[in-house]
C-alpha cells in the first residue's frame, strides 16, 4: 500500500509542477510562489520516494 501512494505521490509531483509553470506562463502570478512550488515538488517527490522503498520491503 505504501507502495502505491508513493507512485501516487511521485506522479502528482510530476504532473502538477508542469502544470503551475503554463498556469504562470498563461495567466501569471507573483514570482515568489515559483520557488514556494519548485520546493514543494522536490519534497512530496522525496516523501515518494521512501515511501516506495520502505513499502516494497
Amino acid at each position: 500500500m505504501l507502495h502505491h501512494l508513493g507512485i501516487l505521490l511521485q506522479i502528482a509531483a510530476m504532473t502538477g509542477l508542469p502544470l503551475v509553470i503554463l498556469y504562470q506562463l498563461n495567466f501569471g502570478f507573483q514570482l515568489t510562489i515559483m520557488p514556494i512550488c519548485t520546493v514543494t515538488a522536490i519534497v512530496v517527490f522525496f516523501i515518494g520516494t521512501r515511501l516506495r522503498e520502505f513499502g516494497g520491503k
